[in-house]
């Protein structure tokens, strides 16, 4: 298998070329894959009986971009620690508090959606806001192999469109995994900073937010046979969160797509009900959410390689989605930023100085890789 500094002299090819690519690891995994676009098109995927790579917006509405499996070229790459030499550098203290206005901002958010809920039927509502920082060095390679270091338990991706524009994450949630008739997915929400202990004592506030999301996902699956694992902590990066597997079958009227209508977006990135929370969001955020907390993921392969013509029947047919969490964007023109992108989950027992201070933590983990944090 070809090492990372391969991979590299493959994506500065493509890069160079002006082709989309994504180069992506699985959690715990060794090997890294790399899908190359052909041509420069945008390609939409209009459902999910498509074989190729996602990247699925927050809306549903919004166009999904296909990185279809007939339009490109596959390779893998052994992933071996300190390979790179790239850097990546930024402007001031990227890990201290914003100033007054952005705090407060995002307060008076967190207040409005506690009253929201208070004053209707949602018991939760996921809030979220951005920050833009300058970078002065920019080494996609120097952030993805940050990523793959920092992060061994996540989904770590680094994404190019021509068109569209680059992102790059490490996402500790699966949104679902299916094999053949099988599906697995997670109900994941608390957080709380990690200090060397997954035994810790969660708090009613965050005990009573994932329940929430494990109550939406269990009532969506609905119909279906599938089971409940027991809540534990699960660690991502400088952060601790509460984690619940649901595993299960499909029937014959519950294919991918379904699952995938009833599950995106989930309680944890939007809230409960799910159309409430929504409208929430688009008219108090006061930004649009583009791929962020959005799903991204390997669509319809067959295991290590893509499917040419579907058969829902295949017992080896895979697709493995993950929602896009501590992410960022990167703007390479005129002047490079990273566009960064957090939030937490508000139920009236919320606190807004905690919730500020929750998007701080989540903040680190991009700032991590772009400032050597």
């Amino acid at each position: 298998m070809k090492n990372f500094a391969e991979l590299i002299l493959r994506v500065n090819e493509i890069k160079a070329n002006g082709l989309p690519f994504v180069i992506y690891r699985k959690p715990h995994a060794k090997k890294i894959s790399m899908l190359a676009q052909k041509d420069r098109r945008i390609e939409y995927a209009h459902n999910y009986d498509v074989s190729g790579f996602i990247m699925a917006p927050f809306l549903e509405h919004d166009a999904s971009i296909l990185f279809a499996s007939d339009n490109v070229d596959r390779d893998t790459f052994h992933y071996e620690s300190g390979t790179s030499d790239g850097k990546v550098k930024g402007s001031g203290d990227p890990l201290q508090n914003l100033g007054f206005e952005e705090r407060a901002k995002h307060m008076s958010l967190v207040e409005r959606g506690i009253q929201f809920i208070k004053q209707s039927e949602v018991t939760k509502v996921v809030l979220s806001r951005k920050e833009i920082l300058d970078i002065d060095d920019f080494d996609p390679a120097a952030i993805f192999e940050k990523l793959l270091l920092r992060y061994p338990g996540a989904f770590v991706y680094l994404w190019s469109h021509p068109d569209i524009g680059l992102w790059a994450g490490a996402t500790p949630e699966t949104l679902i995994h299916t094999k053949g008739n099988t599906f697995r997915t997670m109900a994941l929400a608390g957080t709380r900073p990690w200090q060397g202990s997954e035994e810790v004592v969660w708090g009613e506030k965050e005990i009573v937010e994932q329940q929430i999301v494990t109550d939406q996902i269990t009532g969506a699956l609905k119909g279906l046979d599938f089971k409940v694992g027991k809540a534990h902590s699960k660690r991502a990066g400088n952060l601790l969160h509460i984690c619940t597997h649901i595993e299960g079958g499909m029937d014959r009227e519950s294919d991918l797509g379904i699952l995938i209508q009833k599950l995106h977006p989930t309680a944890a990135v939007c809230g409960l009900p799910k159309n409430k929370a929504q409208e929430f969001i688009l008219s108090n955020e006061g930004y649009d959410r583009g791929f962020y907390t959005g799903f991204i993921g390997e669509l319809n392969f067959r295991g290590d390689a893509s499917v040419r013509s579907l058969n829902k029947n295949d017992a080896e047919m895979e697709s493995h989605l993950f929602v896009n969490l501590r992410c960022m964007r990167i703007i390479q023109e005129p002047i490079t930023k990273a566009v960064l992108f957090m939030g937490g989950g508000i139920t009236s027992e919320s606190i807004p100085e905690q919730e500020w201070e929750e998007t701080i933590e989540k903040s680190k983990v991009m700032k991590s890789v772009l400032f050597d944090a």
